[in-house]
């Protein structure tokens, strides 16, 4: 789709983490981490391993079968006939038999094809299927490392208001004390200075929590030593929500994994047509065995060859009840796919609007912070010259704080919905990531 490339060529330029910093621990470095070695990935790789040996079990129908054999009976009483007075054994008291069998299927009309196709697709599933968990992985790790480094930012936000504040509290108790301020003036500060050390307690706290999840995430200690990155970079905004929903109906893991579910059924339905079919098959054997007159005690080659043809002609209805299972198993997958359709449509146009509304957000608290800017500069020269109080400057010291803090929240809401939107179109995200080194 042409929107989606030229975003991609775009995106290109983007850095998510500082690049002349190697000890950056970057969203390219978490997700990474997160996508191989968190523990259901490895799980899902297993699952392609079994599918893959599962699928060589059903091709193996088609292989011969050899077997090498060995026996050895003794036999008391065998029988025996007298003719004039000598004694002559028919049979032997030590029955030897060595050889090697082999038996080749050559046509099993059909039988076995679906069985094999079917193996064959549900390796194609556990392969989407660690796909999609790749997919969601990742975009829980960008949240978290995200969110994780919001939480820094924040703390190092509210550490420099704090320091202002120490400075402001500083000046109105001199100002108090010569009596161009009041003691509520001091006091007033005083609750806004501890106010901020409050508010960085819970902020504290909160960090924590996130190293904790962006730890377990990437199997990586993270704590206050630990850099992380908050650079953004522009992305490209001008995509139709009518592409996207038509692109992701087609390249959607999801939609995909139920259409291979969709063949899977196919294949069951084939295989319980196919389950009273004929088979054909050949048959050899050849080794060296005793028993044999004149010498019945003596080992002599012997070899068999032949074919068997085997045709089911009564089992109750158990083809009838195939048939009418597979028939419900497909229409069960149509089913799926019309439903996955309306799914993804919602999910596709949700995130588009989210994503969109984050923008028109940021927009507007860009201009905010600008002007919350200028009002906490203008509140600082009117404060000195006492034109104002030094409430009015803490109000507008606390505006120019959170309006960037809100706007960096925000950055971090656009760029999630941006990964999210592109993970329900289909999207691999890997390659986006990539560009920040």
């Amino acid at each position: 789709m042409r929107t989606i490339t030229i975003l991609f060529l775009i995106f290109l330029s983007v850095s998510l983490g500082a690049q002349s910093d190697t000890a950056i621990f970057t969203l390219r470095n978490a997700v990474d981490r997160a996508v191989t070695t968190y523990p259901t990935v490895k799980k899902a790789q297993d699952d392609i391993d079994i599918a893959e040996v599962n699928k060589k079990i059903q091709q193996d129908v088609y292989l011969p079968s050899v077997a090498g054999t060995a026996s050895y009976l003794w036999l008391d009483p065998i029988s025996k006939l007298t003719m004039n007075g000598r004694t002559i054994n028919i049979q032997a008291h030590n029955n030897t038999s060595l050889g090697i069998s082999v038996s080749q299927l050559i046509w099993d009309f059909g039988k076995s094809r679906p069985k094999i196709e079917a193996a064959r697709i549900q390796k194609e599933l556990a392969v989407l299927e660690l796909n999609q968990l790749i997919q969601n992985l990742s975009l829980q790790t960008i949240e978290s490392y995200l969110m994780t480094a919001y939480a820094k930012y924040s703390i190092n936000v509210k550490e420099r208001q704090l320091e202002d504040y120490a400075v402001l509290l500083k000046m109105t108790e001199i100002k108090r004390n010569t009596g161009s301020a009041t003691n509520f003036d001091y006091l007033n500060t005083s609750s806004s200075y501890n106010s901020i050390k409050t508010e960085l307690i819970a902020l504290n706290t909160v960090k924590e929590k996130q190293y904790v999840s962006l730890s377990l995430l990437t199997d990586t200690i993270i704590n206050d030593s630990t850099h992380m990155s908050m650079n953004f970079s522009k992305i490209a905004e001008n995509m139709d929500l009518d592409e996207l929903i038509d692109y992701a109906l087609v390249n959607r893991v999801e939609m995909r994994i139920i259409r291979k579910q969709y063949d899977l059924a196919q294949e069951q339905r084939k295989a319980g047509d196919r389950i009273l079919n004929p088979t054909l098959s050949v048959s050899a054997s050849a080794g060296g065995k005793n028993g044999y007159e004149p010498s019945i005690d003596d080992l002599r080659f012997n070899y068999s060859a032949g074919a068997t043809l085997h045709v089911p002609i009564y089992e109750g209805s158990k083809r009838a009840r195939q048939r009418s299972l597979g028939k419900l198993d497909v229409n069960k997958a149509l089913n799926a796919i019309e439903l996955a359709k309306k799914e993804i449509t919602s999910q596709v146009a949700d995130s588009y609007l989210s994503f969109v509304s984050a923008y028109a957000r940021i927009q507007q608290l860009k201009v905010q912070k600008m002007v919350a800017d200028k009002a906490y500069e203008q509140a600082m020269v009117n404060y000195e010259s006492g034109a104002i109080t030094n409430l009015e400057l803490l109000t507008a010291s606390t505006n120019a704080v959170n309006s960037e803090l809100f706007l960096m929240q925000e950055e971090i809401n656009y760029r999630v919905s941006y990964f999210k939107l592109m993970i329900d179109i289909g999207e691999n995200i890997g390659p986006i990531i990539n560009t920040e080194e």
